[in-house]
């Protein structure tokens, strides 16, 4: 059906004033939220909390929000496959690093870094496929390497406890994504 030139610039202009309307919709709802974390230091937090930056060869988890105040809170791998032991926390300012060891030299690795304006953690996945997980009800991303006997990577952001947790693990899919859903809170911070 041939349409009249007129009604085809019709048309047109239509389509360009409803995405002129939608443009002014999204300016307006930009500026409302970017007037509101001006002043809201509270809305700021919820809003800008941790930005995630992908490059060519690292991820980077790039954070901001209040510093912390006290001690960082005392998680620990509840679920951990037999024989493993604590070998090595170390315990920093704003992040905590967990070794756990086999008797047969076999390690999993345990880090969460809390929030905090500047603090950053940085994967470098080379050429893993990189999946979407759940941990506990909490989206994360799944770093499985093609070849299985790399170690294998979970990570997940708890923004109600601004924590970001990574548990690195030579074990199957099944097995890492049981010892990230076993992390459990030991001890709170003072």
């Amino acid at each position: 059906m041939n349409r009249h030139p007129a009604h085809i610039l019709l048309l047109k202009a239509a389509r360009a004033l409803e995405l002129l309307i939608a443009a002014v919709i999204l300016l307006v709802f930009s500026l409302s939220l970017g007037s509101l974390m001006a002043v809201s230091p509270t809305v700021r937090a919820a809003v800008v909390r941790w930005v995630t930056e992908w490059y060519e060869t690292h991820i980077v988890y790039r954070y901001s929000g209040e510093d912390i105040s006290g001690e960082m809170p005392q998680y620990e791998i509840s679920g951990l496959p037999q024989d493993y032991t604590e070998i090595i926390r170390d315990v920093y300012e704003a992040s905590v690093s967990v070794v756990y060891e086999s008797p047969s030299g076999d390690m999993i690795c345990f880090d969460y870094t809390h929030m905090q304006q500047g603090a950053a953690n940085i994967i470098a996945p080379g050429d893993d496929e990189i999946l979407d997980v759940t941990v506990n009800g909490i989206q994360g991303q799944f770093f499985l390497p093609h070849d299985p006997e790399d170690a294998k990577t979970i990570t997940w952001i708890d923004a109600d406890s601004n924590l970001q947790f990574v548990v690195k693990a030579f074990c199957s899919e099944t097995d890492i994504l049981h010892i990230a859903e076993s992390v459990s809170l030991v001890k709170t911070e003072k």
